[in-house]
């Protein structure tokens, strides 16, 4: 793919709520409709999967007209849900997943389906069978996953908003990547259901949107919430994780320019805290737990809904990556270690949640803050190992790094864009708080994005 022979703006080209309704209010909710299929059709990102004509808007509620997309890993009538994946291009759901439900009963409507990492296991969105999806800031690297497809088609413009979902970092990564903003709510908070789901423990399904205004719109629709995020007049107290890890020197520069810029705006008050408790999450808890519980949900689905086992379902993946974790995930499941590891793990987890609790209440914090990932985007095919300025490193945990905290802890976690690095890739400001303070936490990033919009 050649690379994009101008800088890429996402304000030039991302469709906001608001610029939805004027469209709509306008010149009419199909017409509406018919300019994001448009866009649909003429997606150069590969975001989009499939589309339906026959999808109609809706005359009533809040959100009436107003057309999103969805991940395919979630349940959304009348398209199949295949995962990203040859082996459920058959896949039909009977019904929507309830937090698609809720945004339809808000009157949304979905004509549009999405690209995604196979099976949402893997952070490039690098697909073997439906292709690979970049950033269109670069359209050699790519748009980070597993959410990529979502990512890019907010980033792009073709609907305003869309649903992810995140496991180890899947919303926040790929909104980090595209320049847009990625939510990950609290563990729990929106309904369950409906989903290719890996881990019981970290999945949750997240919004995606280019501000996080809207954000705020659509995390009230799907979890009923009727107060208005909270109104803070004070200096946020923050603490600062994973901020000078040297991974990539232009990208923990632009991290400290946002920080800096914060601080001199009168708007944060940076606290110090010890992130050593909190680190190598993935290797001590995030993999083992994962792998264990998607072993038993899959292997649960392939001999309810597939009437076969999972090694069977495992030769049909098309990304090779995918399947090599498909075929360690029966010994996963079953032997004696790898339940004894679990057990450890989450015994680990609950240690966890309790310690990061502790930090808010012993620093007096309001947030912690972190760069959404501690690289840039990897090139297209750098599916194993990626060049940083420290050496090669394995792909996969070095792109999860700084967003695994969220998923282990249950808390939820807000990507905002950050500006760019001296490369013109786009920078993740990433904001987490304590479990279940989602709207302060969404309040919060309405004040920090107003100024790093400036960088």
């Amino acid at each position: 793919m050649p690379k994009a022979s101008a800088p890429f703006t996402p304000s030039d080209h991302t469709l906001s709520l608001s610029q939805a309704r004027q469209i709509r209010d306008q010149r009419g909710a199909q017409a509406l409709t018919d300019f994001v299929l448009s866009r649909a059709a003429a997606d150069q990102g590969n975001a989009v999967l499939a589309q339906s004509h026959s999808v109609a808007p809706q005359a009533e509620g809040p959100l009436a007209g107003i057309p999103f997309a969805v991940k395919d890993n979630i349940d959304c009538l009348p398209f199949p849900t295949t995962g990203g994946s040859p082996a459920l291009l058959d896949n039909q759901p009977k019904a929507d997943a309830p937090a698609v439900a809720k945004l339809k009963a808000a009157g949304a409507h979905a004509p549009i389906k999405l690209n995604l990492h196979e099976l949402a296991f893997g952070v490039t969105n690098n697909n073997a069978h439906f292709g690979a999806v970049p950033t269109p800031f670069d359209t050699t690297r790519v748009a980070g996953g597993s959410s990529g497809g979502s990512a890019s088609a907010v980033a792009r413009g073709i609907v305003p908003f869309a649903l992810g979902t995140d496991t180890g970092g899947s919303t926040r990564i790929p909104a980090a990547f595209c320049g847009i903003v990625g939510f990950r709510p609290s563990t729990g908070r929106y309904p369950d259901g409906g989903v290719l789901t890996l881990s019981t423990t970290r999945d949750t399904i997240g919004p995606m949107a280019s501000c996080v205004t809207d954000i705020i719109e659509v995390d009230a629709l799907i979890c009923d919430e009727i107060d208005p995020v909270p109104s803070i007049k004070r200096p946020l107290r923050i603490g600062l994780f994973y901020h000078k890890q040297g991974l990539s020197v232009s990208l923990d520069a632009q991290f400290q320019k946002a920080v800096d810029h914060l601080q001199s705006e009168g708007l944060v008050e940076i606290v110090e805290v010890d992130e050593t408790p909190f680190t190598d999450l993935e290797q001590n808890y995030g993999h083992i737990v994962v792998t264990h519980e998607a072993a038993k949900i899959w292997t649960r689905f392939c001999a309810e809904f597939r009437n076969q086992s999972i090694e069977d379902f495992a030769a049909s993946l098309g990304s090779p990556q995918v399947k090599a974790i498909f075929d360690l995930l029966p010994e996963r499941g079953s032997s004696n270690e790898a339940k004894a590891a679990y057990e450890k793990a989450i015994k680990g987890v609950t240690n966890l949640r309790q310690a990061y609790e502790q930090l808010f209440v012993t620093h007096s914090l309001d947030v912690i803050a972190m760069p959404t990932v501690p690289v840039p985007p990897p090139l297209i095919g750098d599916e194993d190992m990626i060049d940083t300025d420290l050496g090669p490193r394995p792909t996969f945990p070095t792109v999860v790094r700084n967003a695994s905290l969220a998923s282990l802890t249950g808390a939820p976690s807000l990507s905002i864009p950050a500006g760019t690095d001296t490369t013109g890739l786009p920078v993740g400001f990433m904001i987490e708080t304590r479990r279940n303070e989602d709207r302060f936490l969404l309040a919060a990033g309405v004040v920090l994005e107003r100024a790093l919009r400036m960088l």
